[in-house]
């Protein structure tokens, strides 16, 4: 193994307070300078930034309601409590390799921050567990402590690298280009100023090795096939950098009650480039009959593909349309998912040589989905929408728009038209923004093309259209730098400019039913044609130029401070645990 390998793996380990054994044969001088991570001088104080008063601090923590989430323990027998005991213990060690994804002076600076005295620090401490670092990513990640302006590429690059660096690197280095553009790959600086991609498997060995290890034994005591065909999977994966098997393991779960989701996803994180997976678990049990009554949407993708509002061109009717979906309750998550904002649902996985071929599989978060809309949706709808309006809003309305965004990531183009390349490449940290509004606004379509077919009433295709729109205000509270904030932004301004959204004396938005469908078509042409083409010109133009809220926007949200931006879970499986 090369040493600057190695000391990638070694630094680390060092940071999170465990240290491989050195190899012996490991005998090369040419150490990357930027992964060693020992104890760094100039570390940043633990202190509040300038401007941040201890109230203020205090007022961040109060955005997040606690929410117990517990599950019913009588469902799972003796082996599955095993199983489930053995994916948090592997849940846990994912959380700190996400941490070192966000930052790699996380570990080090945390144990300062738990140290420090002085007012405001308690508030700062939680809000640092909450946001996974000293950034907040409800403010466009500016820093709430003292270390200044969050690296884009945050743990993933070497300092101070850019994205014209990368872009000139890859094209003065072909051969590169496969393993740069990797999900599963961080980018270091050598000593002698070369770059280099190290697999995953590798930079984080000691931590995958663990969680792999605990995955096997989770299968041992699985008694579902496909289940412990999937953590066996996913174990070697984490061992050999290979994710395409246990993938395609996961898309065929059938049977389980247990429902794990566990690995390297989203690439969110990734400001710099857009191409990397950060780690991320949800351990959670599975509704069969709740499912199984969500599936006839899964049956009209190929009608609703058919259906995009795009050239004829792009339209990819031979793909894959298998999606799995499962509605299932949270007991447990760590990562990526876990950092500020709570996840709602997910379609996975994301990449384009399994999707193509297999699909994808769309997972909602039931529990998680019921309190956001008691705690967070229903009372903004009464703050931001006419009196009118109001009582359009219903759970069941709120819960199918969040399904059909979720089965709209499948929608639409996966591959730059023509070639291989993928959208999230093509595009790049524009990507994510992008792709979020394009869910969102297919979904809204495709619900109402299946209220024409008849599948819905026209009472709950408005109550569709209401929810839509009430959402809007919910995820731009989580800032226009996030990636859902920001596609918010951009739908919010169209609908505006389309004159499908009306603002009335009193700041309360009001829906030209007869308006909106038509605005959402043409949003939704406009994000089909920029991903089809992989147009990141195009991207970054509608971003910068819709991507803050308008001013309407930013009113009503001063009407939302007594509503929470979001939930704190609170997960009863760690106490429920001490008794197995």
């Amino acid at each position: 193994m090369r040493r600057w390998i190695w000391t990638m793996v070694a630094a680390l380990s060092v940071a999170c307070g465990s240290t491989p054994e050195r190899p012996p044969e490991d005998t090369e001088a040419a150490a990357p300078a930027d992964t060693v991570r020992r104890p760094v001088p100039g570390l940043p104080p633990a202190a509040l930034s300038p401007g941040v008063t201890p109230a203020e601090m205090e007022a961040k923590v109060a955005q997040f309601a606690p929410v117990e989430l517990g599950f019913d323990a009588s469902l799972l027998d003796a082996e599955q409590r095993i199983v489930a005991r053995k994916l948090v213990e592997a849940s846990r060690l994912l959380d700190e390799i996400f941490l070192l994804q966000v930052w790699r002076d996380n570990p080090a600076y945390a144990d300062k921050v738990a140290a420090a005295e002085g007012a405001g620090m308690d508030a700062a401490r939680v809000y640092y567990a909450i946001m996974y670092g000293p950034w907040d990513r409800l403010e466009d990640d500016q820093p709430f402590l003292l270390v200044g302006p969050k690296p884009p590429g945050a743990g993933y690059y070497p300092r101070g690298a850019t994205r014209a660096e990368i872009e000139s690197w890859i094209e003065e280095h072909p051969d590169d280009r496969e393993a740069f553009t990797s999900y599963y790959t961080v980018i270091v600086r050598t000593r002698d100023g070369e770059l280099r991609a190290i697999p995953y498997s590798e930079a984080y060995a000691d931590r995958l090795k663990k969680a792999a290890a605990l995955l096997r034994e989770a299968a041992d005591h699985a008694g579902n096939a496909s289940l412990s065909e999937f953590l066996r999977e996913r174990a070697e994966a984490f061992e050999t950098n290979d994710y395409l098997a246990s993938e395609i393991a996961w898309i065929n779960l059938e049977g389980n009650l247990i429902e794990p989701t566990i690995g390297p996803y989203e690439v969110y994180e990734d400001a710099l480039m857009g191409w990397k997976a950060a780690f991320e678990s949800f351990v959670t049990i599975k509704d069969p009959e709740a499912s199984a009554e969500l599936e006839i949407l899964v049956s009209r993708l190929p009608e609703l593909e058919a259906a995009l509002p795009m050239d004829e061109i792009y339209k990819d009717l031979d793909k894959s349309f298998a999606s799995p979906l499962s509605v299932v309750d949270v007991i447990y998550t760590a990562g990526d998912t876990r950092a500020g904002v709570q996840t709602l649902a997910f379609n996975l996985p994301n990449d384009p040589r399994i999707t193509q071929e297999h699909g994808t599989k769309k997972v909602m978060l039931r529990n998680v989905i019921d309190a956001k809309f008691e705690k967070i949706l229903a009372p903004i709808g009464e703050r931001v929408l006419v009196a009118s309006l109001v009582d359009d809003l219903g759970a069941r309305a709120f819960t199918t728009f969040v399904v059909m965004h979720e089965l709209a990531h499948g929608l639409g183009p996966r591959l730059v038209h023509g070639t291989d390349t993928r959208v999230s490449v093509a595009l790049g940290p524009a990507y994510s923004a992008i792709e979020e509004a394009k869910a969102d606004v297919v979904g809204v379509l495709s619900l109402a093309k299946l209220s024409d077919d008849g599948l819905y009433s026209a009472e709950f295709e408005r109550q569709v259209y209401v929810s839509s729109v009430a959402s809007l205000f919910r995820c731009v509270r989580f800032g226009t730098g996030e990636a859902h904030g920001k596609g918010c932004a951009v739908q919010m301004n169209a609908l505006l400019d389309a004159g499908a959204l009306a603002v009335d004396e009193g700041g309360r938005f009001a829906i030209d039913f007869s308006r909106i469908p038509g605005a959402y078509r043409d949003l939704a042409s406009r994000l089909l044609a920029i991903e089809a083409t992989g147009d990141a010109e195009a991207a970054r133009a509608l971003l910068e130029a819709m991507g803050s809220l308008p001013e309407a926007g930013e009113a009503a949200l001063g009407r939302l401070d007594d509503v929470p931006v979001d939930i704190r879970p609170i997960y009863t499986v760690e106490e429920t645990m001490e008794g197995w």
